[in-house]
């Protein structure tokens, strides 16, 4: 049994019709929620280096916050060891997690400088 070559007859139909009709105004310009087109230019949300800066931020708080419980375990405060294996854990796959990320970013940069060579 052989496959069929090319479109299927509906796609093909609907993907002529579409192209008949011209690219659509409303895909052409991306509006904001306020209504405003937004250009090459203009970034909506985030942008990468605010995204690991909040990034580094929660791994900093998940290890602060192991140690503390840690902390408290260790004293006499709580005797939660579950709760406490939990957060460290959480904590120490966070931070590897960042570590890796970091090492993929440095490769990319290492890489974009060879390109240039």
């Amino acid at each position: 049994m052989t496959a069929p070559i090319g479109y299927p007859e509906k796609f093909g139909t609907l993907l002529n019709a579409q192209r008949a009709l011209g690219p659509k105004p409303e895909l052409a310009q991306p509006k904001t929620e306020l209504g405003q087109t937004i250009g090459p230019e203009k970034v909506v949300g985030p942008t990468f280096g605010e995204q690991l800066n909040q990034f580094v931020g929660s791994v900093d708080h998940m290890q602060k916050g192991a140690q503390t419980q840690a902390e408290n375990f260790a004293v006499g405060r709580t005797n939660d060891i579950h709760g406490t294996m939990i957060e460290t854990e959480q904590a120490e796959i966070s931070l590897r997690l960042l570590a890796n990320v970091r090492n993929r970013v440095v490769d990319l940069y290492r890489e974009v400088m060879r390109m240039g060579s």
